[in-house]
């Protein structure tokens, strides 16, 4: 250990107490350390002019410690702008630039002019940055060999990629930011690379956001990709973290409004420890996804005012086999359950059947009791599994069951789902699944998570009758019609209530746009014996902490897109 720290009142220095102190302070600022960072710096300057006025220094080694000074006064501009005290680390900087400009290389005046126009960039002086930049890059014209070299044109252009980006050029910023990752992965500056991808992202989603603004799926993903990566290279830097964590947030304000809370709750968490600069503009991003969620949670509708809620469970006769039998009953439509509110909704829209008015009415069997009636236009048997799919009433054997007992054409599954995005969805929308995806098969080995589960798609005469539904309508408690959308599902064992849980499974699968726990095995069943099937589900909550039944009720949203399909008098021409 140099004998500074051992003794700060000792009399002598060397260069090696100073350097020691920069390796501290180095240290100190990878780690997000600012302020002790700032005071070994401030410790190294100190004994770096302890040693100038000694006497005994010649003129090679006064020249040696002048540059030794211009990189400690370097290094604490760095640190000062970590922290965002922009205008003194200008001044350190052009103390910097007047040292090196006497006895420096041309690497070090290239940096000097690259680092003050850095300070002007956060003082929002662009035009001003701008130049310093461009003085930067003429200085290096000629110097092209050395990785050094190859390093500061990299930070230059994303410096000229920032300022463009403030001045709302999106695309040239975008280019200049493309020019300065192609530098840094090409001679593996992983730092510099992911500070470059987080300003990037942003510069290509405004960009997106202005040609088409939306952003499509392969650009979410990619940006998302992209981020992610960032982050994992960018090791313990916090700075590059939190940049991070907010362009993260940003694209997930057209995703889902939860996700976007938690990446800036993790941005403003870092901010905090470390002081950053952006902690009042990240506050500030919260402080609006807040409201929205405050707002959202007031949104409220009083239940027995909606014209498609019925107080009590409808009264349907119970009616012996025999008797069914009698009658020749035959099924067209399977409908299955997963709860009682789920059940009722389908319940109280069973109508009578002339001639005999035998429906609806219900029976019991060994596998569980069945209503029947005729469900739009159609002869259909109504039943209820236990929620899952593990359970020995679970979605498996109740379907597997009710398909052998009664023969239908087809099956389908209604009820409630979980939403990807409240940004994009709303509460009530119906999800129509094209597929379903089974998230609980996987390998978990030492890098990452690899998907096996299945995908098995739905019936593509079912899934046309219902993508065609144009004129259906179900308006919801605010007034608004609900949505119909045709998307992937997901489907596991796991009741999700979770928003870290459920981005990961929207990261792993982007293109499904809800989820819920009884599809995988209710398709499966279906699947087995050959039968039809297709799953539709309202969205009732967002899986994001603060699930509970209040909207399970809208339920019936699903129930009534499935009652006006099968009001079509002309479907089963779809399975001859």
């Amino acid at each position: 250990m140099n004998s500074y720290i051992n003794n700060p009142d000792a009399q002598r220095f060397s260069e090696g107490d100073v350097i020691s102190l920069i390796q501290l302070g180095d240290e100190n600022q990878y780690e997000g350390n600012y302020q002790e960072a700032t005071k070994n710096y401030l410790k190294a300057l100190e004994v770096l002019y302890q040693i100038f006025d000694d006497a005994n220094q010649n003129i090679q080694d006064k020249n040696g410690l002048t540059s030794l000074r211009a990189i400690i006064l370097s290094k604490l501009g760095d640190n000062l702008i970590y922290v965002g005290q922009y205008k003194i680390a200008a001044g350190f900087y052009d103390q910097q630039r007047s040292i090196v400009t006497d006895v420096g290389s041309k690497l070090d005046i290239a940096l000097a002019h690259h680092k003050v126009g850095l300070c002007h960039y956060f003082m929002r002086l662009y035009e001003s940055s701008i130049e310093f930049q461009k003085q930067s890059l003429d200085i290096l014209s000629t110097e092209e060999e050395k990785l050094e070299f190859k390093q500061l044109r990299c930070k230059i252009h994303l410096c000229l990629g920032l300022n463009q980006f403030a001045l709302k050029n999106y695309e040239m910023a975008a280019n200049l930011y493309q020019e300065a990752l192609d530098i840094a992965q090409r001679y593996g500056l992983q730092n510099e690379e992911s500070e470059i991808i987080a300003n990037l992202s942003s510069s290509v989603r405004e960009n997106l956001n202005l040609e088409s603004k939306k952003l499509n799926v392969n650009s979410i993903e990619k940006l998302m990709g992209y981020l992610h990566y960032a982050i994992r290279i960018a090791n313990k830097n916090p700075y590059i973290k939190a940049l991070a964590s907010r362009e993260l947030a940003k694209i997930h304000e057209t995703i889902d409004i939860d996700i976007t809370k938690k990446y800036l709750e993790d941005a403003l968490n870092i901010s905090k420890t470390y002081e950053l600069p952006f902690l009042k503009e990240i506050q500030d991003d919260l402080d609006v996804v807040l409201q929205k969620k405050q707002e959202q949670l007031e949104q409220d509708y009083v239940l027995e005012e909606q014209p498609w809620y019925s107080q009590g469970f409808p009264k349907i006769p119970e009616i012996e086999r025999q008797r069914l039998e009698s009658s020749a009953f035959i099924a067209d439509f399977v409908i299955v359950t997963a709860t009682p509110i789920e059940l009722k909704a389908v319940v109280r829209l069973l109508e009578l059947d002339a001639p005999d008015y035998l429906l609806p009415c219900r029976m019991y069997t060994s596998s569980g009791q069945y209503y029947l009636g005729k469900f739009g236009h159609y002869k259909t048997v109504v039943t209820q599994c236990r929620m899952g799919t593990r359970d020995e009433r679970g979605a498996s054997f109740v379907t597997q069951k009710a398909l052998e007992i009664w023969k239908p054409k087809a099956v389908i599954m209604v009820g409630i789902a979980f939403g990807k995005s409240s940004v994009e969805q709303n509460i009530g929308d119906v999800l129509v699944a094209t597929e379903i995806i089974d998230y609980d098969v996987n390998r978990i080995g030492l890098d990452g998570i690899v998907d096996r589960g299945s995908r098995p798609l739905s019936n593509r005469n079912l899934l046309g009758l219902f993508e065609q539904a144009h004129e259906w309508e179900f308006i919801r408690p605010d007034g608004s019609p609900c949505k119909l959308i045709p998307a992937p599902v997901l489907s596991g064992d796991k009741l999700v209530d979770n928003p870290e849980f459920k981005a990961d499974l929207f990261k792993r699968f982007p293109h499904a746009k809800g989820g819920e726990i009884e599809g995988i095995g209710f398709c499966s069943a279906a699947n087995s014996l050959n039968k039809p099937w297709i799953l539709i589900k309202a969205i009732c909550d967002w899986a994001d902490g603060n699930k509970n039944d209040k909207y399970q009720p809208l339920a019936a949203a699903a129930v009534s897109l499935v009652h006006y399909v099968l009001s079509q008098k002309t479907i089963l021409n779809c399975f001859e």
